[in-house]
């Protein structure tokens, strides 16, 4: 937790900001207009790349069922975009 102080420079920061450039404001605190980050990647999307990557592995070991298990799989996993995990 920052002090007393220190939070309210940064107010005063971000006030000056939303008046001097206010798209780039709402573009940092809008959470649907962030870009994606290197740091936040989609479990599926890994779990993709896993299956792919299993996949060509597969293919070059002459294990044709596994490449298409393979296949499928990480085609499903990349593709389907509004999939997510959900926690209990």
């Amino acid at each position: 937790m920052l002090p007393r102080h220190e939070r309210r420079r940064l107010e005063e920061i971000e006030d000056q900001l939303s008046i001097e450039d206010p798209e780039f404001a709402r573009a940092l605190t809008d959470p649907s207009l962030r870009r994606w980050s290197p740091r936040r990647v989609p479990p599926r999307l890994v779990l993709g790349l896993l299956s792919a990557l299993l996949a060509v592995l597969c293919l070059f070991l002459g294990e044709g069922g596994a490449f298409v298990s393979a296949g499928i799989l990480a085609v499903v996993l990349i593709a389907v975009r509004d999939w997510s995990f959900r926690t209990a």
